[in-house]
């Protein structure tokens, strides 16, 4: 059993749901302790893609999802009034899950920055309001060949290119996952269908075709044909005879012909005692004289854990709700393993720094515009990086740490604490969120005695950020004055 760490959505027990969920909302990822449907992180509005296919999670860094997966647990969904939303309508700013949003008709383009709408703000051109005004009576699925009803535009795809036919929307998810370079039209076999079937919330990955991946899909390729190919064969039982002193030998450019050595020294009217060379077939010398033989040397990928076939390039949204202000992106992503050298320090520390109030389980907040910025089912997954020795810690947690707020969501409990360090002229360097299962023992009463406290290991770190909260807005006001 799976849990999305940004949607909160738990993965079915059953088979064939579990299909049907990968269809819907893209194959389970997990690497370290990050677990995420695939496209949560497309489709997340705030959530950046700074890595390339080899980084993080298909480019998006472990601590920019950790990131977003905290600043979604405080907001609600305009559908479910659940926390977790991440998805956010491209014209008025609703935010809703991902799952909500196929639930509601909401449409999302699988392309460029992924932006999403909801059903009052979807773009309509004629043809579509044509079929919402007089929906297609008797259309069937141009895949599955039954009738497709109700007619629902949002359950039903079609090609723009030539608008021919349709077909069920979970259909054509379906086939578009499974042919990747080779999606066409079904109606007028256009290349550019690939490009336009995005813009109705189907996902086309960049890669070769199921068939084409299948184990042994070649395997009639691979299965040695034994028979010499020379005009005249000197062997007197047969170009198929294959024993002792007339075995045959293979081009060793194509595998494809082969001929008796003795047969070669026949035709080529050598001795006898002549040293009889590799055999080329005369179509691959003859290839060889045209082109160039190119060594293409391709470096292994830095993790093979990941199914890199499912890469899409996501550009920046412009709707986030705030403006990502993090270092650029390094090819370690995020593994709190690596981060700097950070010391929180006891809340009494030298300089004077009013206490801020916590309240240790406030309510999720509800506006988006107060956020922070930023066909087999399987789990992609990778083995977690050991965690240093205690003694090596790279990170000082000391107590009693200085609280910023705390606030919790599904089954873990998260708590912010401002972060410092002394050798700086302004020691306040931002915050850490920390995340915590709900039945840690750590925690007790959850009381702010007890979070002062706390005993914190380099693994409760969820990510860093930074943002300073109040004492930003101390610092501008002191700058004012």
């Amino acid at each position: 059993m799976y849990k999305c760490d940004i949607c909160q959505k738990k993965s079915s027990k059953n088979e064939n749901d579990d299909e049907q969920d990968a269809l819907l909302y893209g194959e389970w990822m997990r690497k370290q302790n990050v677990t995420v449907h695939y496209y949560c992180l497309l489709l997340s509005t705030n959530l950046p893609q700074r890595g390339g296919n080899a980084t993080g999670i298909l480019g998006f860094l472990l601590r920019d999802i950790r990131k977003e997966a905290a600043a979604a647990q405080q907001r609600k969904c305009a559908f479910c009034k659940e926390t977790g939303a991440s998805v956010i309508c491209y014209m008025c700013r609703i935010v809703f899950h991902m799952a909500c949003g196929l639930e509601n008709r909401c449409i999302s383009h699988f392309c460029d920055d992924f932006r999403s709408y909801c059903e009052n703000c979807t773009q309509l051109d004629a043809y579509k309001r044509q079929l919402l005004a007089d929906p297609p009576k008797g259309a069937h699925c141009a895949i599955c060949f039954r009738v497709i009803y109700p007619f629902v535009l949002h359950n039903v795809a079609y090609g723009d290119c030539c608008r021919k036919g349709f077909a069920h929307r979970s259909c054509m998810r379906r086939y578009a996952l499974a042919s990747g370079y080779y999606l066409r039209c079904l109606w007028c076999r256009d290349k550019k269908f690939r490009d336009t079937i995005r813009l109705q919330s189907v996902f086309v990955p960049d890669r070769d075709a199921t068939w084409e991946r299948q184990q042994n899909a070649y395997r009639e390729l691979h299965r040695t044909r034994l028979r010499c190919d020379m005009a005249e064969c000197l062997c007197p039982n047969g170009r198929d005879y294959c024993r002792g002193t007339w075995s045959i030998q293979l081009c060793i450019m194509c595998a494809a012909t082969g001929t008796h050595p003795k047969c070669r020294v026949g035709t080529m009217r050598l001795s006898l005692h002549s040293e009889v060379t590799d055999y080329k077939c005369r179509s691959c010398i003859e290839v060889e004289k045209k082109l160039d033989v190119l060594h293409i040397v391709q470096s292994p990928t830095a993790d093979e854990h990941i199914d890199s076939s499912f890469y899409k390039t996501k550009r920046c949204c412009e709707l986030s709700l705030a403006m990502d202000d993090d270092s650029p992106a390094q090819s370690d992503d995020d593994s709190t393993y690596n981060e700097s050298i950070i010391t929180v320090v006891a809340s009494q520390n030298q300089i004077q720094i009013p206490m801020p109030q916590l309240s240790p389980q406030p309510q999720p907040q509800t506006p988006a515009n107060q956020m922070p910025a930023q066909s087999e089912t399987s789990v992609i997954e990778l083995s977690d990086s050991e965690p240093s020795d205690s003694q090596q810690l790279r990170c000082a947690l000391q107590t009693p740490l200085l609280l910023h707020e705390s606030f919790t969501s599904g089954d873990h409990f998260y708590l912010v604490v401002y972060e410092y360090n002394e050798q700086l002229s302004d020691p306040c360097t931002g915050t850490c969120t920390l995340r915590f299962a709900q039945d840690d023992k750590r925690l007790k009463d959850r009381t702010e005695e007890t979070l002062l406290q706390l005993q914190l290991t380099e693994v409760d770190i969820w990510f860093r950020d930074t943002n300073r909260g109040h004492y930003d807005r101390i610092d501008k006001y002191s700058i004012r004055k």
